[in-house]
Formats: structure tokens, C-alpha cells, sequence
């Protein structure tokens, strides 16, 4: 028997939609024809243990006991029918296709199923990023050993395992001196949401520091060819030392200057090009408008 594992019922029934007949629907998982039988997670079924599942003890906050390092790591089960289920498949399958995401936290969702539950027969693995049949097929076409993207759930499972050592440990620490301190509650500290709240809380003041500084804009009207139009006054260099970071102007002086140097002079149009164009509002960042972004910037 072949058993696919999907990271979540909509991939498991693309799957399923694409093997062979009959296709007959169990408490939890496939039957497919072929001997393939597809079973699923909903995302992760499996999460690290608290701190009291290795010392009970630890329920009770304390600064002597920090920090908090497991030996061995312990898993916590967070959907028992469905690890149930997997389980109790893996018993008659003589090959597993690992069907998680195709990103980092997809490999870790399933191999650490197969980890926990001890499966050590092959495993190949599907990278489906598209539940259109004919990529899910192609797909299918080709598999790879699942072993070739271990490094990805070593990666994966240091992310958790950061996430786990930083924020409890952190929360914990943070809270006891804010107790000390005379807060009482809970002061949350994440890899991830503490730097981003930072970012967030730094803008905040930045807003509330802001000062206005005037700046000036030079229009003239301009007549020509029996018409007239509008035209702003611009720097030749962005070096200009009398403007800002911004660009703009902010030199009284130069301000005067300038338009009385320009008030009723002629002058000569060097080129004109009229174009029609709209320009949709900006929209958030995607994560991966950030992440390509964050990586030209950073490297």
C-alpha cells in the first residue's frame, strides 16, 4: 500500500481526484484504486510541549528555574483522531509520499509525523503547488526522495524549537521583572512579534515627534504658442544644498531668488510630451513582494 499524507483535506482530495478508480471515502481518509490510500493533517497535528510536560514544576514561573532548555525535545498532540488515523495506515504501507507544502513548515508538518509515530520505510515526496489536476498530475510525474529535503526539516525545526526556547523563555523572564515592578499581567516577547511591535510602537513616535517645517513650491504660468500651461520650478541636482531629504525646497532665500530671477523672463520649451496615465493606490506588501524586497535590500 502507498499512503499520501497531504498537509490538509483540499490538497488530499486533489490527490485524490487524480488517482486511480475506485476512490472510496473512509472516517478520515481514501481509498484509492492501485493500493493508494491518501490520508491528511490539518496543518500542525503535532506541536512542542509546554514547559511542564518535562518538569511540573515549571507551571509555577520562577526565575531560578530560566532558562528553560529541553534535553529531549516532546511533542504535544493537538488532533488525536487525525494521528489516529495516520497511525494506524502506516501499520500496512510499504511506502509513504509526503504531500506537505512546498515550503519549509510543509516538510517539517509531515516529517515530524512520520518522526513521532516511528515510520521508518521510503518516503518520496510530492511538491504541489498548484490544485489544478493537471499540476497535481504533473506532479505525480515527479516525485523525489523525500531525503533530499531534510536540510529543510532541520531548518524548520530550528525555527520551532527558537520560537519555543526565545518566547517562553523571554515571556517568562519579562513578566516575573514586570511583577517586580508592579505590572500585573502578562508581558508576551516573540522572535517575530516583538521586533515587528517594535517596529510598529518605533513610526508610532516618530508621528508624535514629527515637526512641520515649511518648504516652498515655485509655479510659474506660462504662456506659449497661444496658450498657456503651468510649470514647477526643479533642482538641476538632487545634491542641491538647498533642499531637503525629500527634495524639496526649504530655502526662503532662494525661494525670493528664484522667482525674481524667473518673474516675466522668456524662455525657450526644450521638449514637450504629453502622455495619459493612471496609477492604481499601492497595495500592502505580499510576503513575497517583502521577502524579495528584504532580500535586495539585506542580501
Amino acid at each position: 500500500m502507498r499512503l499520501f499524507i497531504a498537509e490538509k483535506p483540499s490538497l488530499a482530495r486533489a490527490i485524490v481526484d487524480v488517482l486511480p478508480e475506485p476512490r472510496v471515502k473512509r472516517a478520515g481518509f481514501y481509498e484509492c484504486g492501485a493500493g493508494d490510500v491518501v490520508a491528511w493533517c490539518a496543518g500542525h497535528i503535532l506541536e512542542l510541549a509546554p514547559p511542564a510536560a518535562y518538569d511540573p514544576n515549571f507551571k509555577t514561573w520562577r526565575l531560578d528555574d530560566l532558562p528553560i532548555v529541553p534535553g529531549d525535545w516532546q511533542l504535544a498532540v493537538t488532533s488525536p483522531d487525525l494521528l489516529k488515523t495516520i497511525k494506524m495506515l502506516l501499520r500496512d504501507a510499504t511506502r509513504v509520499v509526503h504531500a506537505g507544502d512546498p515550503d519549509r513548515e510543509g516538510q517539517l508538518l509531515v516529517d515530524e509525523v512520520l518522526v513521532h509515530l516511528g515510520y521508518r520505510g521510503p518516503v518520496d515526496r510530492l511538491l504541489v503547488s498548484d490544485l489544478n489536476p493537471e499540476a497535481v498530475k504533473k506532479a505525480l510525474g515527479s516525485l523525489r526522495p523525500n531525503e533530499s529535503l531534510r536540510p529543510l526539516y532541520h531548518a524548520a525545526l530550528a525555527r520551532q524549537r527558537a520560537d519555543w526556547l526565545y518566547g517562553l523563555n523571554m515571556t517568562r523572564l519579562y513578566t516575573l521583572l514586570g511583577r517586580d515592578a508592579g505590572y500585573d499581567g502578562v508581558l508576551s516577547v516573540g522572535r517575530v512579534q516583538t521586533p515587528l511591535l517594535g517596529l510598529i510602537v518605533r513610526r508610532d513616535l516618530e508621528i508624535e515627534a514629527f515637526k512641520p517645517r515649511p518648504y516652498f513650491v515655485l509655479l510659474a504660468n506660462i504662456a506659449a504658442g497661444g496658450g498657456s500651461f503651468v510649470a514647477a520650478w526643479r533642482a538641476s541636482s538632487d545634491n542641491d544644498a538647498r533642499l531637503d531629504a525629500e527634495g524639496r525646497l526649504v530655502d526662503p532665500q532662494a525661494a525670493a531668488d528664484i522667482q525674481r530671477r524667473t518673474s516675466g523672463a522668456r524662455g525657450e520649451v526644450a521638449k514637450c510630451v504629453r502622455e495619459k496615465k493612471s496609477e492604481a493606490a499601492p497595495l500592502p506588501y505580499s510576503l513575497p513582494e517583502l521577502q524579495v524586497d528584504a532580500s535586495k535590500k539585506l542580501g
